[in-house]
C-alpha cells in the first residue's frame, strides 16, 4: 500500500514537472525547467541562465545525496585524512563493483527520461505516460538505494575522525569553490566608475 502511495506521488510530480522542462532554455522569459524549483537568475537581455547552459545533473524527483566515494578518491593520498592500504584497497574493489551497475542505471534513467519527454512533446496523455513514469521511480528508488548503501560503506570503513576530516576537506573545497565564483561574478552596482570588476 505504501509503495503504492510512493509511487503515485512522485507520478504525479513528474507529470507536473514534465510540460516545464519541454519547453524549452527560453530563461529570459522564464521558462526554463530550473525555474521550477527557484527563479531564474537570468536578466532582461535574452541570454541563457546558468542553469539552462549546463546540462542538468540532477532532478527534482530525489533529494540531493553526498558523493563519499568522490571525496574519497580526491583525497586518498591526503595526509589529513591518513588512509591505510587496507582501506584504499577495500573502497577500490567497492568502486570496481558498485560503478558499472550505478553507470548502467545512469544509462537506463536517462533513456526513460527521454522517452517520457518525448512523449510530453508528442501530447501523449498522462494515463499513457503513466507505466514510463512508474518505470522512473522504480530506477530512481533503486539509484538511491545503492547511494545510500555506498554512504553507509564508507561511513562504516573510516574512523570517526577520518569521517570528519573528510567532510571538512569537502567544504573546504565547496567554499573555496563559491569564493571563485563570487570574484568572478559582474557587480556593476557596487563598482560604478572604478571599472575594477568584470562588467567593464
Amino acid at each position: 500500500m505504501i509503495k503504492k502511495l510512493t509511487l503515485a506521488t512522485v507520478a504525479t510530480m513528474a507529470l507536473l514537472f514534465i510540460p516545464a522542462q519541454a519547453e524549452g532554455n527560453k530563461c529570459a522569459a522564464g521558462k526554463c525547467g530550473a525555474g521550477m524549483m527557484e527563479k531564474s537568475k537570468a536578466d532582461n537581455t535574452g541570454k541563457t541562465c546558468k542553469k539552462c547552459s549546463k546540462k542538468a545533473k540532477g532532478s527534482g524527483l530525489l533529494m540531493h545525496l553526498p558523493s563519499p566515494m568522490r571525496w574519497i578518491m580526491k583525497n586518498e593520498n591526503n595526509p589529513k585524512l591518513a588512509l591505510t592500504a587496507e582501506q584504499k584497497s577495500k573502497f577500490e574493489a567497492q568502486r570496481k563493483e558498485m560503478m558499472p551497475k550505478m553507470m548502467k542505471l545512469k544509462g537506463d534513467i536517462k533513456a526513460v527520461k527521454k522517452e517520457i519527454k518525448d512523449a510530453c512533446k508528442k501530447n501523449v496523455t498522462a494515463k499513457d505516460q503513466k507505466a514510463n513514469v512508474e518505470k522512473l521511480a522504480i530506477l530512481k528508488a533503486e539509484a538511491t538505494m545503492m547511494k545510500l548503501t555506498c554512504i553507509e560503506s564508507v561511513k562504516s570503513t573510516l574512523s570517526k575522525e577520518q569521517w570528519v576530516t573528510l567532510k571538512g576537506l569537502r567544504k573546504a573545497k565547496v567554499c573555496n569553490i563559491k569564493a571563485r565564483m563570487k570574484n568572478n561574478m559582474k557587480c556593476p552596482s557596487k563598482c560604478g566608475a572604478s571599472g575594477k570588476c568584470g562588467s567593464k
